[in-house]
């Protein structure tokens, strides 16, 4: 009996250190559980602030990169199609009216409701006004126009006029022409450019203001030696049924062609024209009944060459227009805007260079105008080297002083005249 007490406490003392020794091997193990579970999270935190703190980064750069973009659009190394559309164009008026007009019909000598004594047609029209504007407006049927007045298009010239057509136009409609033509018998041969005919040399504008896209239309034909060489149309926002006035303008440039509408540049046409007499100008429409096309302000002036053109086209620009200080190398202030021209244009065609050449009237002695041309030469040089730092070896200067006159000496005139100076592409 005392012997299985004995066992019965042995047994009871073991089973209770078994049970501490398994309470205590599951606290341990408990406690690890619970160490890699803090572990766990803090890494989980050092993974979300690191997460986070990159993102953040990638925000930081992305916000930095699109105001980039916006601030520099065209500096996107990879734009995509939206970036790409959205970058600004840019580009410049350039149109400049020329200054000896040698045409100009407003109508202001002509009655309310007759047809232009100063014109001619196979058709009929009248001058109107609108409202209470007295601006006068020749309306046009449906048929062939030319105004008797014009009799050579020169071949630096600019013509400009204002246009409007009636509200009931649609897309049906055909559009009004305008012809700069050769014309032999001027009283019938400008009928020959019809809606259907056209003769042996010619330069049609068609303009309508609305097509099925309801957008305005412009379209360019050239006729040489009786063939058709051009024949080009395009859409524009310009000229439409909502905006039914539009101020036209055409210059001609010996063979080019530029037009504008409101001295917006359509059409530039580097050889519209070719080698022959263009002496007249004609319109010509087919409007349905009580739909109407309206001119007003005809104007043909003489232009001077374009600089640009003369300089890169023919290589050659010579000019009165740039002065100086009597027996000095001092530019006049009124002659910077022919030189800024120029510095614009070497600015623009970096593979230019340029010689510059001085030339004087004969006042003073032979020797002393050809050292002071050359002066003057330098002085447009450095100009331009310092106010648009075209490069020294870009230009070369030279002074022939009186050496070659374009005009006699003996007036004031031809003087005048002599006192220019050549720009010479190299």
């Amino acid at each position: 009996m005392k012997n299985l007490k004995i066992l019965i406490i042995v047994l009871i003392t073991f089973n209770t250190q078994l049970c501490q020794a398994q309470f205590l091997k599951k606290i341990v193990k408990n406690a690890k559980k619970a160490a890699e579970r803090t572990v766990d999270r803090k890494t989980q935190q050092g993974v979300e602030k690191t997460t986070e703190k990159t993102i953040d980064n990638i925000f930081k750069k992305r916000k930095k990169r699109n105001k980039r973009k916006k601030n520099n659009p065209d500096s996107i190394s990879s734009p995509s199609k939206n970036t790409f559309y959205n970058r600004v164009t840019n580009s410049k008026k350039d149109f400049i009216s020329g200054s000896e007009i040698i045409y100009l019909d407003s109508f202001k000598n002509d009655a309310i409701g007759d047809f232009p004594v100063t014109w001619n047609t196979n058709s009929s029209g009248e001058v109107i006004t609108f409202d209470k504007n007295n601006t006068k407006w020749l309306q046009l049927e449906s048929g062939e126009y030319t105004p008797n007045g014009i009799k050579t298009i020169p071949e630096n010239c600019t013509l400009e006029f204002d246009l409007s057509v009636s509200k009931n136009f649609d897309f049906y409609s055909e559009g009004l022409t305008l012809n700069i033509i050769e014309v032999k018998d001027r009283k019938r041969d400008f009928m020959k450019w019809s809606r259907y005919r056209t003769s042996k040399n010619g330069v049609r504008l068609k303009l309508r203001p609305k097509n099925f896209e309801k957008k305005g239309e412009t379209m360019v034909k050239t006729y040489i030696g009786g063939k058709k060489i051009i024949d080009k149309i395009k859409n524009n926002k310009i000229f439409t049924i909502d905006n039914n006035t539009v101020h036209i303008s055409l210059w001609r440039q010996k063979n080019r062609l530029r037009v504008y509408l409101n001295d917006k540049k359509i059409w530039d046409i580097p050889h519209a024209f070719g080698k022959a007499n263009y002496n007249a100008i004609s319109f010509n429409t087919s409007g349905k009944e009580n739909e109407h096309f309206f001119i007003s302000n005809l104007r043909l002036a003489i232009a001077e060459k374009d600089m640009r053109t003369a300089l890169l086209e023919t290589g050659k620009f010579v000019t009165n227009d740039i002065l100086f200080d009597v027996n000095k190398t001092i530019i006049k202030q009124n002659s910077l805007k022919t030189i800024n021209k120029l510095g614009e244009i070497l600015q623009n065609n970096s593979n230019i260079s340029i010689r510059i050449i001085g030339h004087t009237d004969s006042d003073g002695t032979a020797s002393s105008n050809k050292i002071l041309s050359k002066k003057r030469a330098d002085a447009i040089k450095n100009y331009l080297h310092t106010n648009f730092l075209i490069e020294n070896k870009r230009m070369e200067t030279l002074g022939k002083g009186e050496s070659e006159p374009i005009a006699s000496n003996d007036t004031t005139e031809g003087k005048t005249k002599n006192r220019r100076v050549e720009f010479i592409k190299l």
